[in-house]
């Protein structure tokens, strides 16, 4: 009986708060994508469990990554998943997370290059191939790196190391083989040479957005974490097969 007291005491607190959320998010599997006409993945199956420990209803719209972050710096009750969370970005928004640590990694193009042990050497052994709008790309340029070929897209970036017109690519370690296969290039002609950047990956709230809701989100998430669900999403969605 004071287990059952106690549940529902848990499920008032979350629907007697319970409101509508916009959530929006960008192409990136398997963290986020489409697939037979519906948003998918690891992040999606996130935020929803999320939704429904909380009671909110949550409307997902797919945009592009820059546009979604425009759109929620300013409108309330709105989210982004998945963003690093970095100091530029910090005040700008409520966070919720981490969801899962993300390692960015330097790749080259084919198996005859010399293996990278830094960036110095990055600097001076060919191409890097990696999309301006990622955040590994402002990190580049900071530490001088003047052979980096920006593109617009990561689907750019991997046609470039599919014609040879790339050494190297940029990408986080989960992503790395699914964008390579998209693009026709085999996950094994990518290897592993640096690690570039680890972040952990949240879901950022608006300011505007009621900070009580927020920190809902935080709760149910940390329950996540405690029973195991977080774990069994990473396990369904996050192969640990990526190129090395």
């Amino acid at each position: 009986m004071k287990r059952f007291a106690v549940c529902l005491l848990y499920f008032l607190t979350f629907s007697a708060c319970a409101a509508d959320l916009n959530l929006l998010t960008d192409n990136h599997p398997p963290l986020h994508f489409q697939q037979g006409g519906e948003l998918t993945g690891f992040g999606v199956d996130v935020v929803r469990t999320l939704a429904e420990r909380t009671g909110d209803r949550v409307h997902l719209q797919q945009l592009p990554f820059l546009r979604a972050l425009h759109v929620a710096s300013s409108e309330p009750a709105t989210g982004v998943f998945t963003v690093l969370r970095t100091a530029e970005r910090d005040g700008l928004y409520q966070w919720v997370g981490p969801l899962l640590d993300v390692e960015t990694a330097l790749y080259s193009a084919d198996s005859t290059r010399q293996p990278v042990r830094s960036l110095l050497e990055a600097g001076s052994h060919g191409a890097i191939a990696v999309p301006r709008k990622w955040l590994a790309y402002n990190y580049l340029q900071k530490q001088g790196l003047d052979n980096l070929y920006g593109v617009e897209t990561p689907e750019q970036m991997m046609r470039l190391a599919r014609l040879g017109r790339a050494d190297y690519v940029v990408a986080d370690t989960l992503s790395i083989a699914t964008l390579a296969r998209e693009e026709g290039v085999p996950p094994s002609q990518l290897h592993y040479q640096i690690s570039l950047m680890r972040q952990g990956s949240y879901i950022a709230f608006s300011l505007k957005t009621d900070a009580h809701q927020v920190a809902r989100w935080q709760l149910a998430l940390e329950q996540m974490r405690q029973d195991g669900s977080l774990e069994r999403l990473k396990q369904r969605w996050l192969s640990p097969n990526t190129p090395r």
